[in-house]
């Protein structure tokens, strides 16, 4: 039996109807990005964002985070529990940063649905 470990696109749409929820994903995301030193606004910590405004600050999060090398890149991906297969896939991509924000917050998204729940 396989436990899907993220939301689709629709479910998180639902879930980001809500202004607790939206910012409660931006702090997990926060959180994670500040373990390899990369740092959000005051702003992102505390008031909900649209979730393209998210996205975007994901995709420059980063492409900071890019700057310190892939092992670091690949220990961050390890953080928030996105697999190595799927960063792989996407490695090559022209929309590499844009398609991994995305990955990224579905994933932290359901970090925060999943403690909502249980």
């Amino acid at each position: 039996m396989s436990i899907k470990a993220t939301l689709s696109k629709d479910q998180l749409l639902t879930q980001f109807e809500s202004a607790d929820f939206v910012l409660k994903t931006q702090v997990q995301v926060s959180k994670d990005f500040n373990q390899f030193s990369i740092d959000f606004t005051e702003k992102f910590n505390s008031t909900a964002l649209s979730l393209e405004d998210i996205l975007l600050i994901i995709e420059q999060k980063l492409a900071e985070l890019l700057q310190f090398g892939e092992q670091t890149l690949l220990n961050y991906f390890y953080q928030v529990d996105i697999p190595e297969k799927q960063f792989v896939l996407l490695l090559n991509d022209n929309l590499f940063l844009p398609k991994m924000s995305e990955i990224i917050l579905k994933r932290e998204a359901y970090k925060v649905y999943l403690r909502s729940k249980y």
